[in-house]
């Protein structure tokens, strides 16, 4: 009697499952990714900005690298440059920049210069008490000397009388000290005559302390500077 092997038992597999290819995979978790947050700088408005500025910084670091490179050349364009402006500031308006060397008295109407040596040579032979000065500038005078003495009123002296000017005005003969001389205003007449009046800011001192005062002089010139009438158009106080 023969006895057959007993068949060979497969090993039970997981359950549920049939085969390699059916066996359940886990399921993959999704990570959600948060966009990242633009900076402040990489915002429109600020590249925008950059478009602007960014040549103008460029040329100017450029601009500073050359010149450190070629300090002849840079030194010799900047002189160039300022040059070429002072002189353009000359031709337009005949006076210095700055104020340098610029006399007021030099009188400028539309364009043109007019003398005013006289006018300021007869102040300041006042504010001196000059009379050989004042006596040959007064000799050119057509008129006489107007000097105010109230509101509406003037009295009229020789243009020679210079003790009459120096005994009330100057400085010598007076408590008066002349602190400024400012050119107010400068105009031209049909007849080609100048129009100037002049400031004059005065101090003296007195027993209640100092006392300031503001005399207004009113002259008249020819286009070549010589001194036709000369009046005190006003002596007062100034306003508090």
């Amino acid at each position: 009697m023969s006895v057959s092997p007993a068949p060979t038992q497969q090993k039970p597999g997981p359950t549920g499952s049939t085969g390699s290819d059916d066996q359940v995979k886990p399921e993959e978790k999704k990570v959600k990714s948060t966009p990242a947050r633009r900076s402040a700088s990489q915002t429109p408005a600020a590249r925008f900005v950059k478009s602007i500025f960014r040549p103008i910084f460029k040329g100017i670091y450029y601009f500073l690298r050359a010149i450190r490179s070629h300090k002849l050349v840079s030194f010799l364009l900047l002189l160039l440059l300022v040059g070429s402006s002072i002189a353009a500031y000359y031709t337009v308006t005949q006076t210095w920049p700055f104020g340098v060397g610029n006399d007021q008295f030099n009188f400028r109407v539309n364009g043109k210069n007019f003398s005013g040596e006289h006018v300021k040579n007869w102040l300041y032979a006042l504010r001196d008490g000059d009379a050989s000065t004042l006596s040959l500038i007064g000799q050119e005078t057509a008129q006489g000397v107007e000097l105010a003495t109230s509101g509406t009123s003037a009295a009229a002296i020789s243009p020679t009388d210079t003790g009459t000017l120096i005994n009330s005005f100057s400085q010598a003969k007076t408590h008066l000290t002349w602190k400024t001389i400012t050119v107010l205003t400068v105009s031209t007449a049909p007849d080609t005559s100048v129009d100037s009046f002049v400031e004059v800011d005065t101090a003296s001192s007195g027993p209640g302390g100092n006392v300031s005062g503001i005399m207004i002089w009113h002259f008249i010139t020819t286009p070549q500077g010589r001194l036709l009438a000369v009046s005190l158009v006003s002596f007062r106080a100034p306003l508090q």
